[in-house]
């Protein structure tokens, strides 16, 4: 190890640009959130593959005057902050003054404003850091920033970048979040001819939930209200029945940040703990009002993360609000349409219905609950033979059904349970494994559009070949969002954006990094789940009879794709002992 030294200023600008600038979807948010605290009511965005070669981000807000213009590229020189108390009481998005120092940095930045009133604009033109051009140019009111060539004097940063189409996907994703922190505010991103986002301001939450993700969550959208004093949350949740693969769709905002917390993430778990499958996620936008000294924004130069000063009420208030718009469902609470004025979350009624009554916030003394998955049930008693039965599936007699998920059926030695689900994926996978690439398809007359989290989209594009041997069709349709073209025959009337959605969740790289051959083998499981009869449907006894023939016909019978075992024995000698029976 060397002796101790101080970095030249060059080296020691690009380690601080590097805690702020990440990629271009990074570079996008600093901007758009010193347009929002400007005041912008339009932001346009503008990206060129993936924002690594151009990005551009155009607002109406208060623009800079020319003395402005060279402080603004000066690091730590902001108009938020004028003293250390003032990082007790912030209200605005940016603070740090590090966003336009450090984007310039590492790349080539052209900056064009105009302040209302003023006779013209300024143009600022800076390469890696050092001013080439500072002169006066015509300019509407607001500000525009151009950024291309990111990371040019940083080839190494470079490198770690995702693919254009990934690189966007992250874009859209900070996009559609920033969209509904401010609703009132019309939001657009382009990528050459194509509108990835288009967000008119918006009166009302539900608008705003379509515009940025589809009308169809608008719809299974339950708005809520609750207020505490100077403390409050609003926003919508999911009903039970309409989940997603995915946690992405979970947008928490604190003050109108978007943030990331333990502590959040795990209200949200346990607001639906018993509401939805075990896999499946709901949609949430939740708007927390905190006092500005109860959060400390001051914790990471992203602003993603934040420290409450009594974690412990924001628990109680975001449980309450959540268990609120549940709660409708059972008909314990009106109905309110979110209704948006500039820096408020007020709710307002709908015409004719009662005043709401909102609940004071009251602070959680109890532990937080564990982010660990709950333990998996006690097994019976009797065992699962490791061997094949000793029977045959398609001797045994049908006795019925229980509870619309287990077949009841008598064999020689006993009463034998069979999991319909589990035997039915078993069927499933190994007709699929018999078939190989040769699996019977059908083309959609309509595609269906599936859109992935930006992590995964890399991955889906390099198994289009594998996913497509196995039946499954998809064709890259810009960004994160891909084409379901053809899917196996057996597959037609599954719900195919949550197949889609399951595959990459359980098989992209940030989860598993296996083989072409382990990714077949995982298709191949998850295929036949999805398409599988589902535990509490009724089947005619002839739909029975034949599963159990089907079953009797296959090498392998004694468990599920997964390993769960899909049946059981209880012999006559257990079953006579437990009515104290005497043998005979």
């Amino acid at each position: 190890m060397g002796r101790i030294q101080v970095l030249d200023p060059k080296t020691a600008s690009r380690i601080a640009a590097g805690e702020v600038v990440t990629r271009p979807a990074a570079v996008v948010k600093e901007l758009v959130e010193n347009a929002l605290d400007a005041g912008a009511r339009r932001i346009t965005v503008e990206v060129a593959e993936g924002g690594q070669r151009r990005l551009r981000v155009v607002d109406d807000g208060c623009g800079m005057t020319a003395a402005e213009v060279p402080l603004a590229l000066q690091r730590h020189a902001t108009s938020k902050i004028r003293r250390e108390e003032d990082l007790l009481s912030i209200t605005t998005l940016g603070f740090r003054g590090e966003a336009l120092p450090s984007i310039a940095q590492v790349s080539r930045l052209e900056l064009v404003t105009r302040a209302p009133g003023a006779a013209g604009g300024w143009r600022l033109v800076v390469e890696g850091g050092e001013i080439k051009d500072s002169q006066r140019a015509p300019a509407p009111d607001g500000t525009q920033v151009t950024v291309e060539d990111l990371f040019f004097n940083t080839p190494v940063r470079r490198k770690f970048l995702k693919s254009p189409q990934a690189e966007q996907a992250y874009l859209l994703e900070i996009m559609r979040q920033l969209a509904l922190g401010y609703p009132e505010v019309h939001f657009r991103l382009t990528a050459g001819k194509r509108t990835l986002l288009a967000a008119p301001g918006a009166q009302t939450l539900l608008e705003r939930v379509a515009a940025v993700y589809s009308p169809e969550a608008a719809a299974h959208l339950l708005p809520f209200t609750l207020e505490g004093g100077a403390w409050a949350a609003a926003g919508a949740v999911s009903a039970p029945d309409y989940t997603v693969a995915s946690s992405r769709f979970q947008v928490l905002l604190v003050n109108r940040r978007v943030v990331q917390d333990r502590i959040l993430g795990a209200t949200v778990k346990a607001a639906y703990q018993g509401l939805m499958p075990r896999g499946r996620h709901p949609v949430v936008v939740v708007y927390l009002t905190l006092p500005p000294e109860q959060v400390d924004v001051n914790v990471h130069p992203a602003k993603t993360e934040v420290r409450f000063r009594d974690p412990g009420k924001v628990y109680g208030l975001l449980l309450g609000a959540l268990r609120q718009g549940l709660g409708s469902l059972a008909g314990e609470s009106p109905q309110y349409r979110a209704t948006w004025q500039p820096g408020s979350l007020a709710l307002a009624q709908d015409p004719g219905a009662a005043p709401p009554v909102a609940p004071r916030a009251t602070a959680w003394s109890g532990p937080l609950p564990s982010p660990a998955e709950p333990p998996p049930p006690s097994l019976p008693p009797f065992e699962v033979p490791s061997q094949a039965p000793r029977f045959r599936f398609q001797d045994l007699h049908l006795i019925g059904q229980l509870q619309n998920t287990y077949i009841l059926a008598q064999s020689p030695d006993g009463l034998v349970l069979i999991d319909q689900h589990a035997a039915h994926e078993r069927v499933l996978y190994e007709k699929l494994a018999a078939t190989g690439d040769g699996t019977p398809r059908q083309s959609l007359l309509f595609p269906r559009v599936v859109e992935v989290s930006p992590a995964q989209a890399d991955w889906v594009t390099e198994n289009l070949e594998v996913l497509a041997g196995l039946g499954l069709e998809l064709e890259p349709f810009g960004g994160a969002s891909f084409r379901v073209t053809a899917v196996p025959a057996w597959l037609a009337q599954v719900d195919l954006e949550a197949l889609v959605l399951d595959l990459v969740e359980n098989l992209a790289p940030v989860k598993s990094r296996v083989s072409p051959q382990g990714v077949q083998e995982q298709v191949r499981t998850l295929m036949a789940c999805h398409g599988a009869i589902r535990a509490g449907q009724q089947l005619a006894p002839e739909e029975m009879v034949a599963l159990l023939g089907q079953l009797g016909e296959l090498r392998v019978s004694s468990h599920c794709p997964h390993g769960r075992p899909l049946w059981r024995l209880i012999p006559y000698t257990e079953i006579r002992q437990s009515f104290r029976r005497p043998r005979g």
